[in-house]
């Protein structure tokens, strides 16, 4: 009887088997100013996911543009791998544009696109542009491309209630294939909007950054601002495409409900969210110092952690540095 019971006991252990679920998370990590701070290791981070404490396996410095690359030399090389070579961002411009032409979202965002050429034209050579606009529904101008003249063009028109035809093709990687036009007809909230550009761009490898500049997300009830049922979709889709926001508010307004709903998404998703009426040059300057670089932390969840989609908390030991990190991961 004995023996059987320690055979039995040790036919469970040899069919035990223990999963460690790792997972890649984009972290930006800047001065209030937006200056990079890439001298990090993977002891620098404290990260927890679902409140539980997860080990950083490794934190990996990815200069996104030449100037990232050109950092100081660290006092222990050791605790990072080499930095990457850069081969272009992937950077989607997706504005609003006011249907209703409410004076202080037109002028607002008339105002801004007078910094639109200087804004792409200091995107670096190799980085590809999409540009997407939206005021009844979704609208697609221009493919993902390193036509600076054509993505000036593109978003200098985003300001026309208009019908554009289909962007021109372009080599992969491209979203095209991956947008139906009725889809983004019936999309009837930028919320619904920014999901389905989300979609199209898990199809793109690598992190990307999608720049709204706009008037606001969610809507207002009783209680408040709260965002549309379709945001909470569109932000898993987004962390699954590893996209941040950038909300660049171009209302001319020192204060509007729906600014409430641009935070929500920036924070959400590892980006950040700034106005533009006053120094519009001052937070372009600010995003690109942010986007010219990212670590990428490989992480190892708590085996405790079911298959499914958890809060994120990173954190950095170093004081005055602030973190930019998509508020939620998937564990698949």
């Amino acid at each position: 009887m004995l023996a059987l019971l320690l055979s039995a006991a040790l036919a469970a252990q040899v069919q035990e088997t223990i999963t460690v679920e790792r997972v890649l998370v984009d972290v930006r990590v800047t001065t209030d100013a937006g200056e990079p701070v890439v001298d990090l290791g993977p002891e620098d981070f404290n990260v927890r996911i679902a409140g539980k404490r997860a080990v950083v396996e490794s934190a990996e410095w990815v200069p996104d543009v030449g100037r990232a690359s050109a950092r100081p030399e660290p006092a222990a090389p050791e605790r990072r791998a080499e930095a990457r070579p850069t081969s272009g961002r992937t950077i989607v411009l997706f504005v609003q544009t006011d249907f209703a032409r409410h004076p202080t979202r037109t002028h607002g965002q008339l105002n801004f696109l007078r910094y639109a050429d200087d804004m792409i034209r200091a995107f670096a050579p190799e980085d590809r542009i999409a540009v997407f606009s939206f005021d009844s529904h979704l609208k697609f101008r221009l493919d993902l491309t390193t036509d600076k003249e054509a993505a000036v063009e593109a978003l200098i028109d985003t300001i026309s209630i208009d019908h554009p035809p289909p962007p021109p093709a372009v080599p992969e990687p491209s979203l095209a294939p991956h947008l139906s036009r009725d889809a983004m007809r019936r999309a009837a909230h930028s919320e619904t909007a920014l999901l389905l550009v989300a979609h199209a761009l898990r199809q793109v490898p690598g992190t990307k950054s999608l720049l709204l500049l706009g008037w606001g997300l969610g809507e207002r009830g009783i209680t408040g601002v709260r965002m549309k049922r379709d945001w909470k979709p569109a932000r898993h889709a987004l962390d699954a495409a590893r996209v941040s926001i950038f909300a660049l508010d171009t209302s001319y307004a020192d204060y509007h409900d729906l600014e409430i709903g641009l935070q929500t998404a920036a924070e959400e998703t590892g980006g950040f969210y700034a106005k533009t009426h006053l120094f519009p040059g001052i937070a372009v300057e600010r995003l690109q110092r942010t986007l010219s670089g990212h670590y990428e932390l490989t992480l190892r969840a708590s085996e405790s952690l079911q298959r499914d989609t958890h809060s994120l908390d990173v954190r950095v030991k170093r004081r005055g540095a602030r973190v930019l990190a998509p508020m939620s991961v998937a564990i698949r």
